[in-house]
């Protein structure tokens, strides 16, 4: 079985050096021969001396898709655009794929598996998401007989070292995210990763595996940590809370629901205790019952684990040429339908709302008449201490569609003088 790679950057590099450094044990593993024939890569110069004595290297990319020696390609170009035209060019040419490129599979998925399932081959893609967790593997096969209801996860390492900066050591975002730049944890620019795309592209993944439905990440509602401020995460953790960035896919009542937002986490949950760069996933399955997952989000050497696994699965899995393992997708496309997505009157959580108000008379008694008559019942309602006639009003409340919370806003900004309230979710018990 040949072999081509797409990229040597940090990742591709450590997929070959990983390979030829532990080539006799994947070995061991195989009754077929696999070999890494050809890498493209911009400089060829950097890879020179770095892979296989045998191994072809070259500046062309469509080169190696267009290959008729090569069996499967590695993609770990990154971007969409060109890695998107590259795979299907690859498919289309008979080729299985491997490849750690979440937001291609998120944004254009669909289409590079439905050529895949015409093409008869395997897109494996256990590098995509939560690299040291085998969650890939363990929604096509070990979970494989369970009705999964939901996925909650703390799926981006550099927005999760952010956070348990602020709230560990005190740090401001500008801060923490300096931090995580120094420390590697963050790109030049962080704003795939800070702003939750990054995580909404892995949850999309995950839920199309989960429940069957069709990879569509135009349906995925996220939003980002840049607007958390020391005071919401201090306010956490008075009340017994972490601030974390969760994603969830949720499935209730045949209905869908994927998300990614800054959510308060309880102290008795485990991903209340994912600190640093790690990650962290909760699953519920009606078999299986919950389950959780905890290991490292991203690296290189991470992330050529996951790729190497895929490598020996589909050479393990591989008859004559065709892939006869699990389904790309867990279900076999005939089973892959569409489902509804949940409506804002249909999506309920308990929420913190934290209002800057005028330390006065009355504030508290208004806040909480509001509350009442929009029939929102109220878990938590405290008052902060006073600091230059100003004071921070702290509610929880029980759970309320996030429609009702909409309703409400308008008239608690208007009791606090004008200034935004800011909300947050609180997780679900049932979710985690």
């Amino acid at each position: 079985m040949k072999i081509g790679v797409l990229g040597f950057g940090n990742v591709a590099a450590a997929t070959v050096q990983r390979f030829v450094f532990n080539r006799d044990l994947i070995a061991s593993k195989l009754e077929t021969e696999i070999e890494i024939a050809k890498v493209a890569t911009r400089t060829v110069s950097r890879a020179s001396g770095l892979v296989p004595q045998a191994c072809v290297l070259t500046d062309d990319c469509w080169s190696v898709v267009d290959d008729p020696e090569i069996d499967v390609v590695i993609e770990l170009i990154g971007g969409v655009e060109l890695a998107k035209e590259l795979v299907l060019r690859a498919i289309a040419n008979g080729k299985h794929v491997i490849t750690a490129n979440k937001a291609l599979l998120a944004t254009s998925g669909e289409k590079i598996l439905q050529l895949a399932d015409q093409k008869g081959v395997c897109v494996l893609f256990e590098g995509a998401v939560a690299v040291s967790i085998p969650i890939i593997k363990t929604l096509k096969e070990s979970a494989a007989a369970n009705r999964v209801s939901s996925i909650v996860g703390i799926l981006n390492g550099t927005s999760n070292y952010i956070l348990s900066q602020m709230s560990e050591q005190g740090a401001d975002f500008g801060d923490a995210l300096a931090q995580a730049q120094q420390k590697g944890y963050a790109e030049a620019d962080p704003a795939l990763d800070v702003n939750g795309e990054d995580a909404a592209h892995k949850i999309t993944i995950l839920a199309s595996l989960a429940f069957g439905v069709p990879v569509d990440f135009d349906m995925v509602r996220f939003k980002g940590i840049t607007e958390i401020e020391r005071a919401d995460i201090q306010a956490a953790k008075r009340l017994g809370y972490e601030l974390k960035l969760i994603a969830q896919a949720q499935l209730r009542n045949d209905k869908v629901s994927i998300s990614v937002a800054p959510t308060l986490v309880p102290n008795h949950s485990m991903l209340a205790h994912v600190r640093g760069s790690m990650n962290g996933i909760s699953l519920a399955g009606d078999l299986f019952g919950p389950a959780f997952f905890y290991g490292s989000g991203a690296g290189g050497v991470q992330t050529a684990s996951a790729i190497l696994a895929d490598l020996i699965d589909l050479a393990q899995s591989t008859r004559d040429g065709k892939y006869v393992g699990a389904p790309n997708m867990g279900f076999k496309k005939s089973a892959m339908a569409g489902k509804e997505y949940l409506s804002s009157d249909e999506c309920s959580s308990q929420f913190y709302l934290r209002l800057k108000v005028e330390d006065k008379v009355g504030v508290l008694a208004e806040v909480s008449a509001i509350f009442a008559k929009a029939d929102v019942s109220v878990s938590t309602l405290l008052q902060d201490e006073s600091r230059e006639g100003m004071t921070d009003l702290i509610a929880t409340t029980h759970a309320i569609s996030t429609s009702k919370l909409q309703s409400i806003l308008p008239l608690l900004q208007d009791a606090a003088g004008g200034h935004p309230v800011v909300t947050y979710p609180v997780l679900d018990e049932r979710a985690d």
